[in-house]
């Protein structure tokens, strides 16, 4: 209690806490505001100084334009004899004294006096400036003739004036007489600070205006100041400078003024600026000395608040300690916190539950009780020597064992030794090292001899201290579950054989219809492009052939495809654009989906290349589509379909995405919906093969394949290719024109369209071709004259004699005769065999005239460029 009593008060404790908490915050932005305070101030003042002196360069220039512009008014007016009566107030608005046109050498031609209050006499001075005009307008883009000022001068009374004056002719000059007036009144405008202020000079550096009179009148040179020299140099900025008026460092905003060479600039003392600097510190320190008084004063009206409460619940739970068990802490006024209320309240709750946790515990120890008697597994403890301390009651269903009598026995007394040495070692080991252990399988035979599968799982127990004291678990019999685990496998494996079986007929009925299929698809491909050189291209007829041609390669690659499903035939890969592939499937499904089924289509055309198999790429998107239009056959839905370019840990994929929200997928099929012949279809919807099939294609290109499914929510399934680089989209060359040549041909095959079409195709590539339809015939003719002949194009599939056999015979006959050997289909040979058999190529039908002759100058011209 003492110890209690030592520690600090809430009260004491809780002022202080706000009075820190308060400081670090404050302290840390006084400061950052006091280090920032003066960058702050110096930008404004830059900003303000700039801003002035191109208001008052602004000003100057205007002033300047307007009173070269009346200057020329009235010249004009002298020059054609017109009065100027009417311009006398605007030049005097303007400051004018007098206007003349003079001669060179100081001869008077037209004098006017603007001032009333002078007599019209002209300053002799002006002759004297002729020789300080700049030799070149001030502005690039004013003329010779533009007016121009001079230096600040004097007249005869010492005030200064300036002079505008432009030529008339080689010797004279329209001159205009100007009071710095205008230039003092602008001057004084500008006033800030305590010795903030304005300053004009002339191009030469002299004051035009300045708020020394003294200097204004004696037109002082300032042309040694920085910001002078910078600003008589075009400059515009704000510098620092010693103003040797002031005698202290200033800061001035300078501008240049156009088309005169005057300049501002706008000084004001550095001093000023730290004053204000010194006093915004100042207040900065003495709003946080305010902020953290307060918040020492909350934190003490806080600590009050919140103690008062917590001394009361202390009372009432010293009291409940020290016996007294009925009491309680009364309920908190409304003005007390939430939190502290809620505080007394699990106190009450607490007592109440603490005077009946015996009740509860004595029913808890009954509970487990009832359920350790009628559970169908039993639960044991053993010591830390592995010996049984606690096992519950038999299951009913063991009725006949008596697991009392293992109390104070070993496990391994009853683990039949031999069988079950592995499992009892696992065990032991786990034990030793005080692990938590499960699903451990041992062998043992019941009271009548027949043997039982029982698994085992426990985990080790420790007192309060920690200590290790044994092991407690349960025991599971899973004997019918094994032997129902092996009657499903065997029921799976004969349905996979089953499987395996209908899908080899499919693979045998496949080939079989490969090669009558494929020579159709020969003499449609090939008459068709026959035709297509003999109708003028872009006519409808051409049109027309080009969709025969299209539908043609598309049934060729179907067979293609149906041969590799089959593992009949390989694959080959090529550089594709996947949304071509999309955009041409989409179109089959549109029309073989029903009208309640909405199709949604976001297809990037810019998504991308990649190598692939595009009739595979086509049926992974028809099986993906087709699994989701059969999640929507009940009540329809919306069907989207999305391709576009991603980046996967940093390297480019194109994902294709397809997503319903039909049904969804349970959760416990999602695991196993890659799997070959899993389905939840019934036995005359599906096989089980779409999605799988879709998954090997998918994994054997290098992509990946992942689903995101709900139950209720329908379900998304994203594909992702790998893009290809540059380097491989090089490799993709586009065909030219077939290659000609002059090769005399042998062509041979039972088809006589086939020969026909090869005959003519040859022919119009300039080879000279002998098409003969009988293997046996093309023997003979061969054998007459083997010389005849270049190269020799078989069929394999032939009455008499296959091209395989013809091939050895026409080499028994001309071992150097080069052959090409094609095929429909035909499970006797493949390339693989053909190249062992000395056949320089091998071609699957139907052939177009570019893979034909390709292949013919391969054979007879290897070291010639394909294309």
């Amino acid at each position: 209690m003492s110890f209690i009593r030592s520690r600090p008060s809430l009260r004491h404790v809780l002022p202080l806490l706000f009075l820190l908490l308060a400081a670090l915050p404050a302290g840390a932005i006084g400061i950052l505001l006091s280090q920032h305070a003066w960058d702050r101030e110096f930008r404004a003042v830059r900003e303000q100084h700039l801003q002035l002196a191109l208001t008052l360069s602004d000003t100057l220039t205007r002033y300047a334009t307007d009173v070269s512009a009346h200057l020329q008014l009235l010249v004009s007016h002298l020059e054609e004899n017109r009065s100027v009566t009417t311009l006398i107030p605007l030049l005097d608005r303007l400051h004018f004294q007098v206007a003349a046109v003079v001669h060179r050498h100081g001869g008077i031609e037209h004098l006017v006096a603007v001032s009333r209050d002078r007599q019209a006499q002209f300053p002799e001075t002006f002759f004297n400036t002729l020789t300080q005009r700049p030799s070149a307008p001030l502005s690039p883009s004013a003329p010779s003739t533009h007016p121009v000022f001079s230096p600040v001068q004097h007249d005869e009374h010492g005030n200064p004036i300036l002079f505008l004056s432009y030529p008339l002719g080689p010797d004279r000059y329209a001159v205009g007489v100007l009071s710095t007036t205008f230039f003092i009144e602008q001057q004084q405008k500008i006033h800030f600070g305590e010795k903030g202020h304005a300053a004009i000079v002339d191009h030469l550096g002299r004051i035009l205006a300045h708020p020394d009179p003294g200097w204004t009148k004696e037109a002082r040179d300032l042309s040694q100041l920085e910001p002078i020299r910078r600003l008589l140099a075009g400059e515009t900025d704000v510098t620092q400078f010693f103003s040797p008026k002031v005698r202290a460092d200033m800061i001035t905003g300078f501008s240049p003024v156009l088309l005169t060479g005057w300049g501002v600039m706008v000084p004001q003392p550095m001093a000023e600026l730290q004053a204000h600097v010194r006093q915004g510190r100042r207040t900065i320190w003495l709003v946080i000395a305010i902020a953290l008084f307060c918040s020492a004063l909350l934190g003490l009206v806080v600590s009050h608040w919140l103690a008062a409460p917590l001394r009361r619940i202390g009372m009432v739970a010293t009291h409940f300690a020290n016996g007294v068990q009925a009491a309680r802490v009364a309920p908190l006024g409304p003005l007390h916190p939430q939190e502290t209320a809620q505080v007394a309240s699990q106190f009450n709750a607490m007592a109440d539950h603490v005077t009946q946790s015996w009740k509860a515990q004595h029913r808890s120890e009954e509970r487990f009780r009832n359920f350790a008697e009628i559970a169908a597994d039993w639960f044991w403890e053993t010591d830390l020597q592995h010996v049984f301390t606690y096992i519950s009651p038999a299951p009913k269903h063991h009725g006949n064992w008596r697991f009392d009598a293992l109390l104070g026995q070993r496990w391994s007394d009853h683990i039949e030794p031999g069988i079950n040495d592995p499992m009892l070692a696992h065990l032991q080991t786990y034990m030793d090292g005080a692990e938590a252990f499960e699903d451990i399988v041992f062998v043992i035979d019941r009271p009548d001899e027949q043997p039982i599968h029982i698994s085992v799982a426990g985990k080790p127990m420790y007192d309060h201290s920690g200590a290790l004291t044994g092991y407690r678990g349960v025991t599971r019999d899973i004997t019918a579950r094994l032997q129902a685990e092996t009657q499903l496998l065997q029921a799976q494996q004969a349905e996979e054989r089953r499987q395996s079986q209908k899908m080899e007929a499919i693979g045998t009925l496949a080939g079989g219809i490969a090669h009558d299929f494929n020579n159709i698809l020969s003499v449609i491909l090939g008459f068709s492009e026959l035709t297509l050189y003999e109708v003028a291209k872009g006519s409808v007829a051409w049109h027309n052939l080009q969709q025969v041609m299209t539908a043609s390669r598309r049934a060729k690659e179907l067979v293609r495809q149906i041969l590799t499903f089959s593992r009949k035939n390989g694959q080959e890969r090529q550089p594709v654009q996947l949304q071509v592939v999309v955009h041409e499937a989409m179109k089959l499904l549109r029309a073989s989906l029903p009208a309640t089924i909405r199709i949604r289509q976001d297809i990037s055309e810019q998504a991308g290349t990649i190598l692939a198999d595009p009739t595979q790429m086509q049926q992974v998107l028809m099986n993906l589509c087709l699994n989701s239009a059969y999640a929507m056959q009940r009540s329809g839905g919306l069907l989207e379909v999305c391709l576009d370019a991603v980046e996967i840990n940093k390297e480019p994929y194109v994902r294709l995405t397809v997503k319903d929200n039909g049904e969804g997928i349970p959760e416990e099929a999602l695991e196993r919906i890659f799997e070959p012949f899993f389905t939840t279809k019934t036995a005359s919807e599906g096989t089980g093969m779409g999605l799988a099939v879709v998954h090997g294609i998918v994994t054997s290109h290098g992509g990946t394949i992942t689903v995101d499914s709900r139950p209720g929510q329908g379900a998304k399934f994203e594909v992702c290719l790998s893009q290809l680089g540059r380097a491989e989209l090089a490799e993709a060359v586009p065909q030219g024109p077939p290659p000609k040549g002059k090769e005399r041909i042998l062509f041979v095959d039972d088809e006589a369209p086939l020969t026909r079409l090869a005959e003519r195709t040859l022919e119009r590539l300039g080879y000279t071709v002998v098409a003969i339809t009988s293997s046996l015939e093309a023997l003979e003719t061969f054998r007459k004259s083997p010389e005849a002949f270049d190269l020799v194009i078989t069929d394999q599939t032939m009455p008499h004699m296959t091209g395989d056999v013809l091939a050895r015979e026409l080499r028994h006959i001309r071992a150097d005769i080069p052959i090409i050997l094609c095929t429909g289909y035909s499970h006797m040979i493949d390339a693989d065999e053909a190249t062992a058999q000395g056949i320089n190529a091998f071609l699957h039908k139907p052939l177009l005239a570019n893979d034909l002759a390709k292949a013919i100058q391969q054979v007879c011209r290897p070291s010639e460029p394909v294309w």
